[in-house]
């Protein structure tokens, strides 16, 4: 059998059909079927038979230029086609044995060579293995115990086979030039990699309990390039380092706290952004049910008798506020100091010059309403004003210079703080602000515009003192009802090395800690050198019978700008309002500079700043009680009108009839109501209407209108009148009271009308129209 199909007599005999003719029978070679046979299963799809050879080399070919066909198959070696064996054909192993200089090579054989295994990477005969075009190194001897890794195949080295590492490193290489992997710490992975090192500071020798000095420590910790934690701590040193190298760190120098950004969670932003001197927030912000009020002086300067005083609200927890709202349209020298709320009422105390400009002697006038309770509250009441006067301490004279503060006192009551030239003193009513009683804070020039919070829970009042003598400011306490005061004097180079001289202090309580800010006046006083900045501080600290800057935390805020040479009353001078988990502090910055008065207006820009600290973190997406929300409004006022190149105001109280509308023509809004004279006189007091419709006295037949009265009237406002029926006539009487209309004027039908326009106290009519 081993000559089975080796010769030429084993045939086969096919028929094709179903009848045996000599074109149906016919015998085919037995080894050329089975090769056939083979190609069509597809396992020699690579054999190409005939008489001529395959232009591919790398094909098998069937020659039938002999019968039998011999299957060949191409030597590159010899150049010639060489008959395939069945050991060539089926079972080719890749291992050639040990190389043999005469033996010939194909690609993929494997070969000995002195200890290592290779691999023919093309055909070669007498070419020795190495590293060349023929062949590569497939495995390294054994000898040596190891494994090369110039040809390993993927996956043939597992961890188990790798050199043992110590604990904690990492392949990779830091020493210079090309070698052997090395094992990495994490310190050496991450300056390879150029990754900030957070260290703890304790890990440099720092205690961190504010007490104990940790300049070596912060010092040696700076020194090493990376990035180091300080864990929430706080850290007492000699001077304040690179913030920028740590994290949740604080450090004290001295008394004052310096930290870094992500010690204190905190937001800043402007409350106000006019281009106008808007300022002296100085504690007269408060919260009226969830409402953060803010109330502020706009005027040139101290002595500017062309001030007004102004309100900015937020209703959303201190994210966003709202334009300005003037207690009064008229500019004067009128302002505001002390302003607060009981529960049920609002309180402005408004300080009124005695001439035309806010200079003394003063006095005061008390802006009173009640809020109302639930869905009756109304933040638009009228309010109601009414002349008070402060007693006079005991070697003090006149009324006080400034009213400042406001707290509910024991009993229900209210207090607020008084400053006069001789001392300071701390005013209490029983009886809504109309009777006061004294009780002297501290006497002498330097005892200045105090700050006043009751704490219900302990039962003490307590506050701060500006210190006008070039001292630092005063804490002061009293826990018998006021009768008895105790202060104490912050220490010399308590905020730095020169004192914090004729500063405010304003703060609020929560949950018996004060919670306050100040700032220097400028930076000369603080010892800067220039006005251009000062800094500003953010206290806080339990409510204490003793000294309470043995206890507070004082913390740098920062530098504010200022503008103002020589002055600077807007800066930094502010209020604390604390709103359930946020501290909101509210202070002015100086903006710009410039000639005051006159032509000068708007040259000198001031506006209100909010910082807000945040005391926790519900772990919320969004949660108003511990967390601000970004104001992307316009907060603009003007709405478009659909339809037309037109824009209006909304207003939907009481006092006018629709929108006031801007645009190419004129709108005159028509007032609500239709208004009646009574003795001769039309009262537009309360209303900004352009057209009102007016009625005789009683419904009479015919009336005289002699007068025209509007407290809230300016030089140039126009108004038209028209009467209410064709049947009852007025007479405009020209001469008679405020009214100039070159004669009198009859409104007898319902379309007459006339325009008056207002200047210097009187109305003059322009146009007048007989359209009967």
């Amino acid at each position: 059998m081993s000559t089975e199909f080796n010769d030429s007599q084993h045939y086969g005999f096919f028929m094709n059909g179903t009848t045996l003719t000599s074109a149906t029978g016919f015998f085919l070679r037995q080894s050329e079927l089975t090769l056939a046979a083979l190609r069509a299963a597809g396992f020699l799809d690579n054999m190409e038979d005939g008489t001529v050879p395959p232009a591919d080399l790398s094909k098998l070919w069937l020659d039938k230029n002999s019968d039998p066909a011999i299957l060949k198959e191409w030597n590159p070696i010899g150049a010639a086609w060489e008959k395939v064996t069945s050991q060539t054909l089926f079972g080719r192993v890749p291992w050639r044995g040990e190389w043999g200089s005469s033996s010939i090579y194909r690609k993929g054989d494997v070969v000995g060579y002195n200890g290592d295994v290779w691999i023919a990477i093309q055909a070669s005969q007498n070419h020795a293995p190495a590293e060349d075009a023929f062949w590569d190194l497939f495995l390294e001897s054994a000898a040596a115990n190891s494994v090369g890794t110039t040809a390993l195949q993927d996956g043939a080295v597992t961890n188990a086979k790798l050199a043992d590492m110590a604990t904690s490193r990492i392949k990779g290489r830091t020493s210079s030039g090309t070698g052997d992997p090395e094992d990495l710490t994490a310190e050496q992975v991450r300056a390879l990699l150029n990754l900030g090192y957070v260290a703890p500071l304790k890990a440099f020798g720092a205690v961190g309990n504010g007490v104990t000095n940790d300049t070596a420590a912060v010092t040696a910790a700076q020194a090493s390039g990376s990035i180091i934690s300080g864990e929430g701590l706080t850290y007492k040193v000699d001077a304040v380092p690179d913030l920028a190298k740590f994290s949740r760190a604080a450090f004290k120098v001295g008394s004052i706290i310096h930290v870094t950004r992500d010690f204190l969670r905190t937001d800043t932003a402007k409350v106000t952004n006019g281009m106008l001197y808007t300022a002296w927030a100085q504690d007269k912000c408060y919260r009226m049910r969830n409402e953060i009020r803010v109330w502020v002086n706009e005027k040139e300067s101290h002595g500017d008798g062309t001030g007004r005083i102004a309100l900015y609200f937020s209703n959303d927890g201190g994210s966003t506020f709202s334009f300005g709202e003037y207690l009064s349209a008229k500019a004067s020298g009128q302002t505001l100091w002390s302003a607060g709320f009981d529960g049920t009422n609002e309180y402005l105390f408004v300080r009124v010059p005695a001439g035309s400009t806010d200079v003394p002697p003063y006095t005061y006038t008390l802006w009173k309403r009640a809020l109302g309770t639930g869905d009756t509250s109304n933040y638009n009441g009228a309010w109601t004003k009414t002349n008070i006067t402060f007693p006079t301490p005991s070697g003090f004279t006149g009324q006080p210079v400034m009213v400042h503060s406001f707290t509910v006192g024991h009993s229900g009551s209210i207090v607020v703080g008084a400053s006069y030239g001789e001392g300071a003193a701390a005013m209490r009513s029983t009886d809504g602000g109309i009777n006061w009683t004294g009780h002297i804070l501290g006497s002498g020039s330097s005892f200045e515009e105090p700050t006043i919070r009751y704490d219900s829970a302990s039962g003490v009042y307590c506050g701060f003192l500006r210190n006008g003598g070039g001292g630092n400011p005063r804490y002061w306490v009293s826990t018998d009802n006021l009768a008895t005061i105790n202060f104490w004097t912050a220490a010399s180079g308590f905020f730095g090395p020169n004192a914090l001289s004729s500063a405010t202090v304003s703060f609020d309580i929560k949950d018996g800690v004060i919670h306050a800010v100040t700032a220097y006046r400028n930076g000369v006083l603080e010892g800067l050198g220039t006005d251009e900045r000062a800094s500003a501080f953010y206290l806080r600290g339990p409510i204490t019978t003793g000294s309470f800057w043995d206890q507070v935390e004082a913390f740098n805020l920062g530098q504010l700008p200022r503008r103002e040479p020589g002055g600077a009353s807007a800066l930094g001078q502010g209020s604390v309002v604390v709103d359930e988990d946020k501290v909101h502090l509210f202070y002015g910055m100086e903006e710009r500079t410039g000639v005051s008065g006159g032509v000068g207006k708007g040259n000198r820009i001031a506006n209100i700043y909010q910082t807000v600290v945040f005391l926790r973190d519900r772990g919320s997406l969004f949660d108003t009680r511990s967390d601000i929300v970004a104001n992307r409004t316009s907060n603009s006022q003007l709405r478009k009108v659909a339809g037309i190149d037109a824009f209006m105001f909304p207003f939907n109280d009481a006092n006018n009839w629709g929108p006031t509308l801007v645009s190419g023509r004129p709108n005159f809004v028509r007032h609500v109501s239709t208004l009646s004279i009574a003795s001769g006189v039309l009262t537009l007091t309360g209303t900004r209407a352009g057209l009102y419709v007016i009625d005789t006295e009683g419904a009479a037949a015919a009336d005289d209108l002699d007068t025209i009265t509007d407290a809230d009237v300016f030089d140039g406002d126009t108004i038209v009148l028209k009467t209410s029926s064709s049947s009852r006539d007025v007479t405009v009487k020209n001469g008679t009271g405020n009214i100039n209309c070159g004669a009198d004027r009859v409104l007898n039908s319902a379309s007459d009308q006339i325009m008056l326009v207002h200047f210097g106290g009187s109305w003059f009519a322009f146009p007048y129209a007989d359209n009967t």
